[in-house]
């Protein structure tokens, strides 16, 4: 049965879904509403102490790791970015060296899965988290039925790695079938509205 439980307090979004491997979170693309949860379920309580992996399809990796640090006041124990398209050379961001790992087309989902299943080993330590921004620009390169696939694959490896992930998508930008088809996949739906507010949905 699904759960549902509302708030506004973004620090208590990753307590809440301390048992979910595999997160969406629903959210206007503009203004960013869901930047509050995202570095929550990224850093979480010791962001130090986190293996941190993004995919960006929306910004250069020097900036997306830049983002990060600023957020959470502390590079990750280990950070990598994937960005999808030519975004160039990998950067080093404050005190911490961040590697860049590049898929040069959107569309190529086999060489972005090779690259992720690479980065997403089994982790005892459970501090593995994985950023994938977004689902709708996925979605604008390959068919849902590629991406429905393809993200199979993928939560099923964060899952197998004891890793958590969580996966942005813009819900204005997509039709409810499109939105139903991508909601299966995951353990707990992280809707956030254009104040902030947010509402959780887990299975």
């Amino acid at each position: 049965m699904a759960k549902q439980v509302a708030g506004r307090d973004a620090a208590s979004v990753a307590e809440r879904l301390a048992d979910a491997s595999n997160i969406l979170v629903l959210a206007p693309s503009f203004p960013d509403g869901a930047g509050g949860v995202c570095v929550d379920l990224l850093g979480g309580d010791e962001p130090a102490a986190t293996s941190v992996l993004g995919v960006t399809y929306t910004q250069s990796p020097g900036k997306w790791a830049a983002d990060y640090e600023r957020e959470t006041g502390a590079p990750p124990a280990d950070g990598t970015v994937v960005s999808v398209g030519d975004w160039g050379a990998a950067v080093g961001t404050g005190a911490s060296e961040w590697t860049l790992e590049s898929v040069e087309h959107a569309g190529d989902l086999t060489a972005l899965g090779v690259t992720l299943s690479e980065h997403l080993t089994p982790d005892a330590s459970g501090r593995q988290r994985l950023c994938f921004d977004s689902l709708t620009a996925l979605l604008q390169f390959v068919e849902l039925k590629r991406a429905f696939q393809f993200l199979h694959v993928v939560t099923g490896r964060v899952s197998s790695a004891s890793a958590v992930g969580h996966y942005h998508l813009d819900p204005q930008a997509h039709d409810e079938q499109t939105l139903a088809t991508i909601r299966g996949l995951f353990d707990a739906v992280v809707e956030v509205d254009e104040s902030g507010e947010w509402t959780i949905t887990s299975r």
